[in-house]
């Protein structure tokens, strides 16, 4: 009666201090009264009121969700193996980096092109293959929005018919605004920057079937569905099972692999990095959750190489000189070359290698400040195409620009009075050119004298960010914003005045 008293107590704390800087501590303590197998850690996600929460998901529910489920299965004899992990599969990394949806639901996207990311590279043969693909024009122009979120089937019915192209085509927004991105915003989609898959196979459906996730993650990744609960945001790390909190809504991720001895499935979220171990995560076979009830398999069409363009990066920015690198896997390819477009698509330099990998430092010193793309293409010794590797695109800075950047308080929000809860401020950041920053940083300073910072690395002119001050004792605190525009030639830093405020939750 006792334990019974003291768990009802805990569970009472935890549902009233959602919100709250101790939920964690309060967590962990149910955690390890219940001998838990995973822990809880303070994320960008924890305290996040139901509506807030929701906005980092995006699972259209609103259609009839039935399930069945089938009884315990983890005890199948079985020749597959007891673990597999596509992060480490015969000693490479197969899975694409982690990414952050932001404050858009937009969860279905980001967990169809991870997945999709992914097995891009196993079909392809090469692990580090540096594909990367739009979730922004995904959602923009499958029917997903920010409001109302997406559903798998739709995402999977659009990657077969109409494909996505690369990231540079159209860069993902929606999470530095919370707002919709209209898909004409798109770039005109070449038929060699358009990636489909052949087909797509559904190895559950609305019943928990372990044996045949196990199966379907031998060839690759799979997009799965899962309900979230409130402990769910304050994942750290372990074996995750519901233990605390109430429903929040519902989420789509991929799973990337799993562990018998552990008895889970290996998680890929679209949270950022902070969240859970990595990005990752392991989750229960037996969860409440749903994990994998419902789960999306991607097929690819069959290819004998692949093209990768490893530099640049998306959003980099360079001075000068352009480190370019490109490498091709077709058994056949007997020369490179490599491209450089401007805003108009038009080609602005081009160069060549004798072999199948690329490597070549280009002088961009006679070219406007601005946006460009780049893209690798393999041929063979009789001068067919091969294959094309995605672009990707990057910014030409020269001239070191003239930046500015203010914020205040969203809707007329005073600053000057006591704030609580989640105050949001809007940003505004220009540049003299057009090369954007490359990072925003929102700083506080505490009674402890700590100065903490986060950092948003897609910034546009106008931007909007919360502060979760619940999070955080009440005192007074100094903030401020601070921009960088960083390349191989230099660092451009502009900094805001720094502002007082009490904090009074």
């Amino acid at each position: 009666m006792k334990n019974q008293i003291v768990s009802l107590a805990l569970a009472l704390a935890f549902t009233g201090l959602s919100a709250q800087a101790d939920s964690v501590s309060v967590l962990n303590q149910k955690l390890q009264q219940q001998e838990a197998t995973w822990t809880a850690k303070k994320t960008p996600l924890t305290g996040l009121t139901p509506e807030e929460a929701r906005r980092h998901m995006g699972l259209d529910l609103s259609r009839e969700d039935v399930q069945f489920v089938l009884p315990p299965q983890q005890h199948i004899k079985s020749a597959l193996p007891a673990m597999l992990d596509w992060r480490n599969k015969d000693g490479q990394n197969w899975v694409s980096p982690i990414l952050d949806q932001g404050n858009c639901g937009s969860c279905v996207a980001f967990a169809a092109v991870g997945t999709l990311e992914t097995q891009y590279r196993i079909t392809s043969g090469l692990a580090d293959n540096n594909v990367k693909l739009s979730p922004q024009n995904l959602f923009s122009c499958g029917g997903g929005a920010c409001s109302f979120g997406w559903w798998p089937s739709g995402a999977a019915s659009y990657l077969m018919s109409k494909g996505i192209p690369d990231e540079a085509c159209q860069p993902y927004m929606s999470g530095a605004t919370g707002d919709d991105v209209a898909c004409s915003e798109a770039c005109t989609q070449n038929p060699e920057r358009v990636v489909k898959i052949s087909s797509y196979t559904t190895p559950t459906r609305y019943a928990k079937d372990i044996e045949a996730v196990r199966q379907a993650l031998q060839k690759g990744p799979l997009v799965t569905t899962l309900s979230v609960y409130e402990d769910f945001m304050s994942y750290g790390e372990g074996v995750y099972k519901h233990t605390l909190g109430s429903y929040l809504g519902g989420h789509a991720i991929s799973i990337i692999g799993y562990d018998d001895t552990k008895q889970a499935f290996i998680i890929r979220n679209s949270w950022g990095k902070e969240w859970g171990e990595q990005g990752f995560g392991y989750v229960s076979y037996e969860d409440a959750s749903g994990v994998g009830d419902e789960t999306w398999s991607y097929d690819l069409p069959a290819m004998n190489g692949a093209v990768s363009l490893a530099e640049p990066l998306d959003a980099t920015a360079v001075t000068k000189t352009l480190p370019l690198k490109a490498q091709a896997t077709f058994t056949d390819a007997g020369s490179m070359a490599l491209t450089v477009f401007d805003q108009n698509s038009k080609a602005v330099w081009n160069g060549s290698c004798s072999s199948s990998t690329c490597a070549q430092d280009v002088d961009v010193s006679a070219l406007i400040d601005g946006r460009y793309e780049a893209q690798a293409t393999a041929f063979d010794g009789h001068g067919n195409i091969l294959g094309h590797s995605g672009r990707h695109y990057f910014y030409v800075a020269n001239t070191e620009p003239q930046l500015t950047l203010s914020f205040k308080g969203k809707g007329g929000l005073n600053l000057d009075q006591p704030l609580s809860g989640r105050p949001e401020f809007d940003i505004e950041a220009s540049s003299s050119t057009a090369v954007p920053m490359s990072s925003v940083e929102f700083h506080y300073r505490g009674p402890d004298g700590k100065d903490r910072l986060r950092s948003a690395q897609v910034v546009i002119n106008h931007m909007t960010m919360g502060w979760r001050t619940n999070l955080v004792p009440d005192g007074t605190y100094e903030i401020w914003m601070l921009g960088r525009l960083k390349t191989n030639g230099f660092e451009k830093i502009v900094e805001t005045p720094h502002l007082q405020v009490q904090l009074k939750n």
